[in-house]
This record gives C-alpha cells, sequence and structure tokens, in this order.
C-alpha cells in the first residue's frame, strides 16, 4: 500500500515536529484536534497540520497512523482510535511510537489488530525531527514494518528491527533509561548536596574532574520540570521493562518520584516555549529544595546571621505590598470581593492566573535565592494551608537586593498578600503543612516575568 497521508495523534512537541518534517517530504499529514488543549492546537497550526472533525473523519482518510502520546494515555488512544475504525468500516496502519514497556505495547497491539488494523511497534530516539542536525531514529518492529519506510526523509531516518513486535519498544526503554534516568541520578545528587550546603563545592568539583558531565547538569537539569509531568509515566514503563528482563525496578521508580517532585515545583507551570532560558542551574535547585517534602536540615552554619519571623500585619508589610483578608468564610449567597492591589506596567501582559501547590518546608532554612517580577504585581489567595512564610528585600542603585535588609513575616490561611511590582522576594513557602493558593501575576512569557538571584551566604530563617 502506498503511503500518502499520515494521521499524528497527538501533534505536541514530538508530534507537531514531525508532521513538519513529513510535510517537508510531500506527505499530507492529519489530525484531529477534538479535545485537546490550547497549546497542542497552536502547536499544530505552526506545522500547518490538517485538523480533521473526528477520529472516524481521519481513520478514513489515513493510510498510516502514529501515536506519539504521553505513556500513560498509549492504550486508551488505541481504544478510541480502534472503535473509530470499527465505526468507519476502515482499518489504516496504526503505528504505537510511544515510551511503554513490551507488555503496554502487546496490549495496544491485540486491541488494534483486533479491529481489523495492521499494528507496528515503533520507538522515537533524539531529538524532534529539525532540531539538530542528527535525524531522529525511529526504531520500528512487526511483520509490516516495512511500511515505516515511507516517513523517510533528510530528518528522520527509519531503522528496522525485525519481525517481532515488543523490540522497538525495548530499545526505546533501555535508550531513556540512560537518558532521563541519567538526568534524574544529577538532579537527586544536586539536591541532596544543595540542602546539605554543598552544592557549589560539589559543581566546581564535577567541572573540575568530569566537566562533560558538569555541563550536561547544566544544561538540562534546569529544564526538567517543563517535561516531569509527561516522564513520570514512562519511568514506570521503564521499570517494568527492566523488571520482565529480571532485573531490578528500582532504578526508575525512584526515577519517577524525582520527576514528581520536579513537577510541583514553578518551572514546572512553564513551557518549551516560555521557559526562563536565563535561569541558572543554581536557581533551581534552590527551587527543587524548597519542593522537597519532609527534608531534614542541618544545624545552621557556626557564625551563620538568623532572621527570625514575625506576625504578618498590613502595617508592617506596607512598603512592599499589601495585606488583605481571605479565607473567612461566609453565609451561602454570599461572596467576598477580592480586594487586592494588582498593577500591570506592560500592554502587552496578560492576566496569568493559576493555582499553585507546595509542600511544607520546615524551619529552620537557609536562603539560597530570592525572585522579582519588576513589570507586575503577584498575588497570592490562600485556599487551603497553614502557616506560610513571606521574605522580602529592599533593592540598591542598581536594583540589586540588600540581602542584609531582609524581613522575615508568617502569614496564615486567613491573610492573602500581593507583592508590589519590582520587589525583591522568596519563593511562596509553606511552612507546617501542605498549601494551595490562588497566583495571579500579569505576564507576557519573557524572560522578565520572572528574575532570580542566588543569595550567598544567606540568613538561617527560623520562626
Amino acid at each position: 500500500m502506498t503511503i500518502r497521508t499520515v494521521a499524528i495523534l497527538s501533534p505536541g512537541d514530538m508530534g507537531h515536529n514531525v508532521g513538519i518534517a513529513l510535510r517537508k517530504h510531500g506527505l499530507r499529514v492529519v489530525t484531529c484536534l477534538a479535545g485537546r488543549s490550547d497549546r497542542t492546537r497552536k502547536l499544530s497550526e505552526t506545522a500547518e497540520i490538517e485538523d480533521l472533525p473526528s477520529l472516524e473523519a481521519l481513520v478514513g482518510e489515513a493510510d498510516l497512523i502514529l501515536s506519539i502520546m504521553p505513556p500513560a494515555a498509549a492504550i486508551a488512544t488505541a481504544e478510541q482510535v480502534a472503535a473509530a475504525m470499527q465505526s468507519a468500516g476502515r482499518a489504516p496502519y496504526y503505528a504505537d511510537c510511544n515510551a511503554v514497556s513490551t507488555g503496554t505495547t502487546l496490549k495496544t497491539a491485540e486491541i488494534i489488530k483486533a479491529a481489523g488494523a495492521s499494528f507496528i511497534d515503533a520507538g522515537i530516539v533524539g531529538s524532534p525531527p529539525g532540531r539538530t542536525a542528527l535525524a531522529t531514529r525511529f526504531y520500528v518492529s512487526g511483520p509490516d514494518a516495512a511500511v515505516m519506510d515511507a516517513l523517510a526523509s533528510e530528518h528522520i531516518s527509519v531503522r528496522p528491527l525485525g519481525p517481532e513486535i515488543g523490540r522497538a519498544s525495548v530499545l526505546k526503554m533501555c535508550f531513556a533509561a540512560t537518558t532521563k534516568g541519567a538526568w534524574t541520578l544529577y538532579t537527586a545528587a544536586l539536591v541532596t548536596g544543595e540542602v546539605m550546603g554543598l552544592s557549589d563545592v560539589l559543581l566546581a568539583e564535577l567541572k573540575s574532574s568530569r566537566p562533560d558531565v558538569e555541563a550536561e547538569m547544566r544544561c538540562w537539569v534546569p529544564r526538567l520540570p517543563v517535561d516531569a509531568g509527561r516522564w513520570i509515566g514512562e519511568m514506570s514503563e521503564i521499570a517494568a521493562t527492566f523488571g520482565h528482563a529480571g532485573l531490578p525496578t528500582g532504578f526508575h521508580q525512584a526515577a519517577g518520584e524525582i520527576f514528581t517532585l520536579l513537577d510541583q515545583t514553578p518551572i514546572a507551570r512553564e513551557t518549551r516555549e516560555t521557559i526562563d532560558p536565563n535561569r541558572t542551574l543554581e536557581e533551581a535547585l534552590a527551587m527543587y529544595a524548597a519542593a522537597l517534602p519532609n527534608r531534614k536540615y542541618l544545624a545552621p552554619p557556626s557564625g551563620a546571621a538568623t532572621l527570625t519571623a514575625q506576625p504578618l500585619t498590613p502595617e508592617a508589610f506596607a512598603p512592599y505590598g499589601h495585606v488583605f483578608p481571605a479565607g473567612k468564610g461566609g453565609s451561602p449567597g454570599t461572596r467576598d470581593n477580592l480586594v487586592a492591589r494588582m498593577e500591570n506596567r506592560r500592554y502587552n501582559a496578560q492576566m496569568n492566573a493559576c493555582m499553585s501547590y507546595y509542600a511544607p518546608s520546615p524551619v529552620p532554612f537557609t536562603v539560597k535565592a530570592l525572585e522579582i517580577h519588576r513589570h507586575s504585581s503577584q498575588t497570592f489567595v490562600p485556599y487551603s494551608m497553614g502557616r506560610y512564610l513571606v521574605l522580602v528585600a529592599p533593592s540598591d542603585d542598581k536594583g540589586e537586593p540588600v540581602t542584609s535588609e531582609l524581613l522575615a513575616f508568617h502569614g496564615n490561611v486567613h491573610q492573602g498578600i500581593t507583592y508590589n511590582p519590582n520587589v525583591w522576594h522568596h519563593p511562596f513557602t509553606a511552612l507546617e503543612a501542605q498549601a494551595e493558593c490562588l497566583m495571579l501575576r500579569f505576564d507576557d512569557g519573557s524572560k522578565v516575568d520572572t528574575e532570580w538571584h542566588k543569595v550567598t551566604n544567606g540568613p538561617v530563617v527560623t520562626a
């Protein structure tokens, strides 16, 4: 069968770049965006992928379907497509290109074959097509794997692994085990050093003795939270693959726990398009350490300055922002108006409203980093929490924080706060319990939405 139309489910980070490469290769590329996110829709539009109204329409026009989804969605996607095949009375080739174990691949194959379609096992290795000079590798296996040769082009290399379904998936799992597994190991070691006050020394030693590893850490570790949520499931699939081979599964179960931690940090709310390219590894490590649940701290270093938090009051906080009542409840049929004073200093910035979740950070701890939003105020409206910590610092003539004049306050669930624009402050820090709050800020997606400052020899905060 000649392949002329290829369907991609779904055109996300990898999928839309595959679509671009296939269109340049002369193939028609289609998808179905029903139920997809606004970001996926924008990526699909960028790739000029044709959006069909339903899976039945997609099945009716595609010669080959590429499933490029998060691992957890692989089986559900196959079930939806199989139902559409039966409804449309047509069964194009189906290639599962997801990062999944052999067991998941075989289950998916059964679903697709039951719908009368031919199944191809595929594993994508490398950066998305066109990102680097090296072509993206599609390892393929199964009786009909030769169909995938239609994708081979300047940016896509198709590499057959034989007629046995499962071989391509195992290759993908083993490759991802080394890359993502190494990145999580790097992260675990660096965060441990950060918590124990030795990250600077550790990084200096790595730069001296293992410069390639230190460079890889600086490249990848600050960016991991953006993809952490999607990669948690992949670590479970890798662990299952290791177990199938008779090896310990704990390596990548722990890697999944690291990605779960990273997914709780503020960086995880960014995307590959909006991530701050100037954020340093040191700044990221401070954020990762702050997200640790049940972390334990060493005693404050000998001679370190201490800072005791005082109760948060509108009068004491007035030079830096606004304290307003929140979360006290009311009678049915009534409402509390938000009295936060929001300010936006950029005409093109839009309101960024999101629910934020924080693990508790017991005191004492050393202040390692501060942030600033020079063009927007930032408001936190408590939803569910105990006490939380507020740290602010004035700026010097160059706009840098005067860390010797840091002030610390402890607020509670009945107090919301707004930081004025251009105020240096510590990331939101919950104290005794997990915290949930609504965060409001005006952003335009540029690097100046949030700027960071690494604090050297910062004070130890006590409650």
